[in-house]
Order: structure tokens, then sequence, then C-alpha cells
């Protein structure tokens, strides 16, 4: 695997590339880096030239301008600029929660950039009712994190995200509890590597993530934006919706099935929940294959 920094307006990317054959560009969601796809990256490389990286203001992409944009449309203009610092004329792209709507953005913005994009559990819930209980999910973490309680907020949102949480995330006291340990351990964890000075983890990096996604991104992402649905209706890329197995119910997954029904795409199934390339790396890895070979023929 080989590293490199891509320059884009208002930020530095740390980009990752490994394997050879056609490209695939896996975008992670929000809160989450490149390393979100470790466990899958070694079974793409044996079909894929995989290409990941923080996106920007994540981790070890730093903003090099304090006000620059994180709209979807900028994030879909960083992904072309991955690809384009690499020499890759068109690519695979798979985008989860956040970046789902990247990848939308991309099939609006970029369709000749793209071989085929998979757009996986999308928070779309501005497409859902003012009361439906999606919604009001999302509502309800955003409403925590805009309010200072950022850890309680990714407490509820590791909540969302899984099939099946243990009871404590589900509760308010659950939660304040988790937020209170996540802040000890990150003050412990930071001090450690002041005087190791060995780089943060994958978890360690996302949770310092949490600020950017809950105060900025959900809220741009998931209420300020609106996809452009008569673009996507007209766009010339192939593309595909999807969601997981075990996701039913979920604040990302009714949104996806309703922008199916309107345009006409096909939603796929993957294994698992939200997030399948970390609870079932081979399932998704064949699943993923056998969706991007459909493009291709």
């Amino acid at each position: 695997m080989t590293s490199d920094t891509v320059e884009v307006p208002g930020a530095r990317l740390h980009v990752e590339l490994a394997g050879d054959g056609p490209p695939l560009l896996l975008i992670s969601g929000g809160g989450g880096d490149a390393g979100m796809y470790a466990d899958v990256v070694p079974l793409l490389t044996r079909t894929y030239t995989v290409i990941t990286y923080d996106r920007r203001g994540n981790s070890r992409s730093p903003f090099t301008h304090p006000d620059a944009s994180i709209t979807p449309a900028t994030q879909a203009d960083d992904a072309v600029a991955v690809l384009g610092h690499h020499g890759l004329e068109r690519a695979y792209v798979f985008g989860n929660s956040g970046s789902a709507i990247i990848a939308l953005e991309m099939v609006i913005r970029h369709p000749g950039r793209l071989l085929g994009a998979v757009v996986h559990e999308a928070p779309l819930v501005q497409l859902l009712p003012a009361d439906s209980a999606e919604r009001r999910e999302i509502e309800h973490i955003g409403r925590l994190g805009q309010d200072g309680h950022l850890m309680r907020a990714f407490a509820a949102f590791g909540a969302m995200t899984l099939p099946d949480p243990p009871r404590i995330f589900l509760s308010p006291t659950g939660q304040t509890v988790i937020a209170a340990g996540t802040q000890l351990m990150l003050a412990a964890g930071d001090l450690a590597r002041r005087l190791t000075r060995r780089e943060p983890d994958a978890m360690t990096r996302q949770l310092h993530n949490a600020e950017l996604m809950l105060r900025r991104e959900l809220p741009a992402f998931c209420f300020d934006y609106q996809p452009d649905l008569s673009a996507l209706a007209a766009t010339t890329a192939p593309w595909c919706l999807a969601t997981g197995r075990d996701s039913v119910g979920k604040p990302y997954y009714t949104p996806a099935h309703v922008l199916s029904e309107r345009l006409g795409i096909p939603c796929q199934e993957f294994p698992g929940g939200h997030v399948p390339y970390m609870q079932h790396p081979e399932e998704f890895t064949k699943t993923l294959t056998t969706i991007l070979e459909g493009f291709a023929a």
C-alpha cells in the first residue's frame, strides 16, 4: 500500500492506494476515515486497485482554511480530485452513510468519471415526512451535538448504527455514562501518545472527528442538502442504491427505498447492517464485487 497527499481547495487529503486492476474508490462515512475499510482492502485488492482517503477535516486530512466548505458537492469534487491525482479517468465508487450522499453527488456532478456507483444507506431523511420516526432520531442526535453533548451524541449515533445495540446505548443515562468513559479514555490516550509518539488508532481518530461530524456534517448532509431528483433521473452514470438486510427501520434504510421507488433505481441488499465492510468483510466483498461486475456487463 502507498500513501500520498492531495491538495484540494481548503484541505489536504490523506490518500491510500493498493492493488491492481480496475480502480475502486471507497469513501468513508461520517466520523470515519480510510481505516474504516481496513478489513476489506486486502480482499478487494485481489481484483481492484483500491483507493481510500480521509475526507476533508477528518483524521489525517486537515483543513488548510478554517472556513473551508464541507458540502456534499465540494466533497464530490474532492473525490474526483483524488482520482485525477492518480491519473484515473473513471472509477467504481462505493459510498456509505454520509459518504453515500457524496457518491450521489458524483452521480449528478461527475457522471463521466464513474464506471459505477453504489450508494449505500444514505441518511436522506429530508425525503421523509417531518414527523417521521427516522427523521426525529437524526434530529435528536443533531440537537445533542449542537448543545455540546458531543460524546453522548456519538453514543446515540453508535446505537443508531448497530443492528442490536447493547441496552446501555439506548437510554440517556447509559449514553451519559458512555460519554464520560469515552472522554476519560481520550484524555488518557492523548497523554500516552504524547509520551510514546505513537499514532492514534482508527477508533481514536473517529472519536476526534465527532465534533466535525455532529456539528457541521450532520446538518449539512441530512437537512441542508436536497438531492436533485431530475438530475439523478437523467444521469448517464450506472449506479444503484443499497441497504443492509439488518437495517430495516433505521434512518438510512427507509430513504433509500423511497428514492428507489421514485426513480426506478434498484436497491441492492448487503449483508449485515450499516457497516457491513466491518461486520462481514468476506460477504461484503462478494456482494460488492457482484454489483460492480453487473455495471460492467
